[in-house]
């Protein structure tokens, strides 16, 4: 068998010239041919794929063999003012003489795609429906190849309409002496979409209003993130819908005045003797404002004219935290770490012996301080600290030496800080001074 303008493989398989034929000659009796591949881009017409012919000696049949291109169009509908897809959207699909063809919607992320076109040529587009997008009602035209995807970007723009809030004062504040319903500068809100997107972030004037810029139609959710000084963020975040052009919402948002307040209390011997062990008792520290604190601390400063430092009992704490307990002495001024990573809802017992801090022999300490970092409103002291020092043996009769203590906390970056002291007079022999019962 011979084959003029194809090409014959060692399987029997033919291919077609650039002319799209094969000629073979030197067959006689029934023949089946069957096409069992098309080049890229078309597909087989299943009609004429196989197809059966008799040739008699000298006879000459001609088989015609259709394909069909094959090629497709992805549709990408995109919002004009921020490029993100818009999902939902229906479009029906024309062939070149306006028939239809086919009809596919937006997946969530704006795509379409038209796959398997039957034909290559001229493509109609038109948009049925899109939701809060203004509707575009004229055809695009779209040139698609065989085996080719013409992509296609189709931009909508948006139905709008705005968020107002109105920020004011849910009380009379006792800092700055606003009344209630003064409208309230500074707040800052962030506004998320119903797929919990950031679409924008506004704060409030001097008036108390917070403008957001032109927002597609839906559903948004409005939540402060930072309010005025002396006020605390509202807790609750606010729904709110755009379901119309040009439609303005308005929200009004209250701020409850902000509480800030610290405490410590400190307590003592009145009276020692040179060479005593010295207990020192705090009460009453903790954050009792409405608000959270950052860098919450408590500090106490040692009479290191009259005492040497012995050991820490920390008490507990109301709030389950980590803190660390740091130091610093005479010679080098920067904290030391004492313990780290501790507990609130356990008490220890820290050895702060000059030998158990390795310190040299002429260093002492003369601060203590737990850190805390950030602490609830209403942090407290659960389980009472204690501070143990030793009382110098050459102090004289009568000298008076007084410990001090500090607790402290920011907010919204001001200080808020509370401090209480004790002081102890030495008693060496002599008559028993007259002596206050609760210090000074």
């Amino acid at each position: 068998m011979d084959a003029a303008g194809g090409k014959l493989s060692s399987n029997g398989l033919y291919w077609t010239n650039s002319e799209g034929q094969i000629i073979l000659s030197g067959i006689t009796g029934t023949v089946i041919v069957t096409e069992v591949e098309s080049i890229p881009g078309f597909t087989i017409d299943p009609n004429t794929q196989s197809q059966t012919v008799v040739i008699n000696p000298d006879d000459t049949q001609h088989l015609y063999f259709y394909n069909s291109p094959r090629s497709g169009v992805l549709i990408h509908k995109v919002d004009s003012v921020t490029g993100r897809g818009i999902p939902s959207v229906t479009f029906l699909v024309y062939d070149g003489k306006m028939n239809p063809v086919d009809q596919v919607t937006t997946d969530q992320n704006g795509y379409a795609y038209i796959e398997n076109l039957g034909f290559s040529g001229k493509l109609y587009l038109r948009e049925l429906e899109v939701k809060g997008y203004v509707l575009d009602t004229a055809l695009k035209t779209v040139y698609v190849k065989a085996g080719e995807t013409v992509e296609v970007t189709w931009e909508n723009t948006p139905i709008t309409g705005q968020i107002q809030i109105w920020k004011k004062s849910a009380d009379d504040n006792a800092i700055n002496g606003f009344p209630a319903g003064t409208p309230l500068e500074g707040a800052v809100f962030e506004i998320y979409d119903k797929s919990n997107r950031l679409v924008d972030t506004v704060k409030s004037n001097s008036r108390g209003l917070a403008v957001s810029k032109q927002l597609p139609l839906g559903r948004y959710t409005v939540k402060e993130v930072t309010s005025p000084a002396f006020y605390s963020p509202a807790a609750e975040t606010t729904t709110v819908y755009l379901e119309h052009e040009g439609q303005i919402v308005q929200i009004e948002v209250l701020n409850k005045s902000v509480y800030t307040h610290v405490s410590v209390q400190k307590s003592g011997y009145t009276q020692v003797v040179p060479g005593q062990s010295i207990r020192y008792t705090f009460k009453e520290i903790g954050n009792n404002s409405t608000v959270p604190l950052d860098n919450f601390f408590w500090r106490d400063t040692l009479p290191t004219d009259a005492v040497r430092l012995d050991k820490i009992t920390t008490g507990t704490w109301s709030a389950k935290l980590t803190y660390k307990v740091v130091f610093r002495t005479n010679i080098n001024s920067n904290y030391r770490t004492l313990a780290d990573n501790l507990d609130t809802q356990r008490s220890y017992t820290l050895d702060a012996s000059p030998a158990a801090l390795g310190l040299a022999s002429n260093e002492y300490v003369t601060e203590v301080m737990c850190l805390f970092g950030r602490v609830p409103a209403g942090f407290k002291q659960a389980q009472t600290p204690y501070i143990y020092c030793n009382v110098l043996p050459s102090l004289t009769h009568e000298y008076r030496f007084t410990n001090k203590t500090d607790v402290g906390g920011t907010w919204q970056g001001q200080w808020i800080m509370a401090n209480d002291r004790w002081v102890t007079i030495v008693y060496k022999g002599g008559p028993t001074p007259t002596l206050p019962r609760t210090g000074y």
